[in-house]
């Protein structure tokens, strides 16, 4: 059968009560049925799949029964990624889930220590810990979608909302029911299933908010700078620094010129006064320290330089690991078909013989599905590598420009400390001639004047790179902005295409319906709009309480047939379903649409599936190849839970 993306798919069910299992099924592609008598249980089963797959239960939702175990792990196949998930049972919300990356065989053979705790929502329990939910979104290939500016994610609760008809959601609603809830939310969690809602739209649209926020950042920055700096009204530009800084260098060598005079008429005349030497030991001291200054900056300036340089080739190396690990089959491929003709080791022949299912090196037997286990844990590690060295990477960008402009100012001060010294070489100074006390305190003034400047020319070079910031992140704006129009229109054909397809898919459950609802048989139209949580029929939405749950129960089997004919949708491809006999639904209209079921599961060529509960199963589907487990009564419960 053919694999769409993203497909979610639940392999087995393990409930727990301290160490005895109390409930233990596998289940199949297509349709699965849990069959048993009213209040024998099977509810708990959809509940606990609910859980298990990071679904949300309120603590009145919770079953009496179920609150008896203590945990529950269910071996799904994310994507081709087979992995299995864990949740504690307990009557609070937005419990963690705990992942292990393989089947579900290995996880009930696997210690604790082998499992990976997330928190429901990122930084739960005290930590920057990513949620189960970014993992496997991750895993599924869907994109982490962030609402609005509230920051909130979409989660597995929240698609699971759309995947899971249960008991006490009103049958009006397309949605399962909850509180508090949002239009927002609604319309977002039915674009991604819809498929439009990209991966690129996404990326696109949280860097456009990034960029934005980081150029009005950058912007703020650069006024700020620049009206902190004003010299009488003078704006910071380096023409203006430039000609500062010749003037004074002008006026500098000026009175440099003064004290050479003095001094030699001082010679010419021959004053025997005493010269000190201090001037000059100062300005050397100076000189050198500012040397020593620049050497190290420009060394640490080196290391980041090299820092940066040897973590892009690494960001670079962990993009292409993605790419390569999200493709699980080249993966295995790669493993399974890759063949030497000579050792790399030793450069010897290979021999030819080739052992089934094994290395065509060293001849060791291995199992294709544990590189696809190894390879979901693979990416998800890469993934996180990658996100944190290009967050490390932008904090050692900004040393390298901090470091770059200090640099700047220091060499500034180099140069002038240098031509001070020179001057102290050839004009000593005299305690004893006031002119020359004069004209040094003037060259000491200008000097000072320089040491200014030369932090404005730091300053500068900062409202350089700022300015290469801002030039940087308008372009990035402008790309990014044609993306999203181009993605976004994409997105608004990628929808019409696919509410087109649910609404034939659902008119053709109504048309077939038993005779009970005039409408649904004359139906030509079916409305569903996701943020006012709502269907209708010819623009009718009333109708008795099981044509509601007939309706209901229609669209939502559409939406996942559909999905299982288009490769385009996000759906992942699995419906779990209670209702199929709510609200006073009649045996035979019961048994009727679990045949529709059936027939469309049966005639789908990609891998999907359905997971309903009845208490009045159709004839034709009661044999193993539908029913998962037994059929359960009063007597023989779901969940083998001993009870005093």
């Amino acid at each position: 059968m053919t694999l769409f993306n993203p497909s979610l798919r639940v392999t087995d069910l393990t409930v727990f009560r301290g160490k005895f299992t109390v409930y233990s099924e596998k289940f199949h592609t297509g349709l699965n049925i849990i069959s048993g008598e009213n209040s024998s249980g099977k509810s708990s089963i959809m509940d606990f799949l609910f859980f298990g797959l990071g679904g949300d239960l309120a603590e009145q939702q919770w079953r009496e029964t179920s609150l008896l175990c203590d945990s529950v792990i269910l071996g799904v196949e994310c994507s081709g990624h087979k992995v299995s998930l864990l949740r504690e049972v307990e009557p609070k919300k937005m419990r963690p889930m705990e992942i292990f990356f393989g089947d579900h065989v290995a996880a009930l053979k696997a210690p604790r220590s082998a499992w990976q705790k997330f928190p429901y929502s990122r930084g739960g329990g005290g930590s920057d810990k990513e949620s189960f939910s970014q993992v496997l979104f991750r895993l599924l290939g869907l994109p982490e979608v962030r609402i609005d500016e509230q920051n909130v994610k979409i989660t597995m609760h929240q698609l699971l909302r759309l995947l899971y008809s249960d008991q006490l959601t009103s049958v009006e609603r397309i949605f399962r029911q909850q509180q508090p809830d949002d239009a927002i939310t609604r319309s977002t969690v039915a674009d991604i299933l819809l498929g439009a809602y990209s991966d690129r739209f996404y990326s696109a649209t949280l860097r456009l908010k990034e960029v934005e926020d980081e150029l009005k950042d950058v912007q703020n920055d650069i006024r700020s700078a620049r009206k902190r700096n004003l010299t009488d009204g003078q704006p910071l530009t380096e023409e203006w620094l430039n000609a500062q800084i010749k003037r004074i260098t002008s006026e500098i060598d000026e009175v440099s010129k003064n004290i050479n005079e003095v001094e030699g008429r001082m010679f010419s005349e021959q004053f025997d006064d005493r010269l000190t030497l201090n001037d000059q030991k100062a300005t050397q001291d100076k000189v050198i320290g500012l040397q020593v200054e620049i050497g190290r900056l420009s060394e640490d300036l080196d290391a980041i330089e090299m820092e940066i340089s040897e973590a892009r080739d690494f960001i670079q190396s962990m993009e292409k690991k993605v790419a390569d690990l999200k493709n699980a089959g080249a993966v295995i491929n790669e493993f399974e078909y890759l063949n030497f003709d000579m050792c790399p080791a030793c450069m010897g022949l290979v021999e030819a013989h080739q052992v089934e299912g094994g290395c065509s090196l060293c001849k060791e037997s291995f199992n294709s599905e544990d590189v696809i286990d190894r390879s979901a844990k693979m990416l998800n590690e890469a993934i996180r590598q990658r996100d944190r060295s290009i967050s490390i990477q932008k904090d050692r960008t900004q040393q390298r420009n901090d470091l770059l402009g200090k640099i700047a100012q220091k060499k500034l001060l180099w140069e002038d400390a240098s031509r001070h010294y020179s001057l102290s070489l050839r004009s000593p100074t005299s305690e004893l001639r006031a002119k020359l006390r004069e004209l040094n305190r003037k060259s000491g003034y200008k000097h000072r004047e320089l040491e200014e400047l030369s932090a404005k020319r730091s300053l500068l070079e900062e409202l350089k790179i700022l300015e290469r910031s801002r030039e940087a992140l308008q372009k990035e704006r402008d790309k990014l902005t044609a993306q999203i129009d181009s993605e976004r229109k994409r997105n608004l054909d990628r929808k019409a295409h696919a509410r087109d397809l649910i609404e034939n898919l659902t008119l053709d459950f109504l048309h077939k319906d038993l005779d009970r609802q005039s409408t649904f048989k004359h139906a030509n139209s079916v409305s569903f709009d996701f943020e006012g949580d709502r269907l209708s029929v010819n623009g009718e939405s009333f109708f008795s309480a099981s044509s509601m749950v007939y309706l209901r129960n229609s669209f939502l089997a559409a939406f996942h047939f559909a999905a299982a004919r288009d490769p385009g949708f996000g759906h992942p491809r699995l419906l779990l379903m209670d209702t199929v006999e709510d609200k006073g639904m009649e045996v035979e209209r019961s048994k009727h649409f679990q045949n529709l079921l059936a027939e469309k599961a049966t005639a789908t060529n990609s891998e999907h599936q359905i997971i309903i509960a009845t208490s009045m199963i159709s004839e034709k589907l009661n044999n193993p190849r539908y029913v998962v487990g037994q059929h359960y009564t009063h007597e023989n419960r779901s969940l083998m839970i001993q009870t005093e």
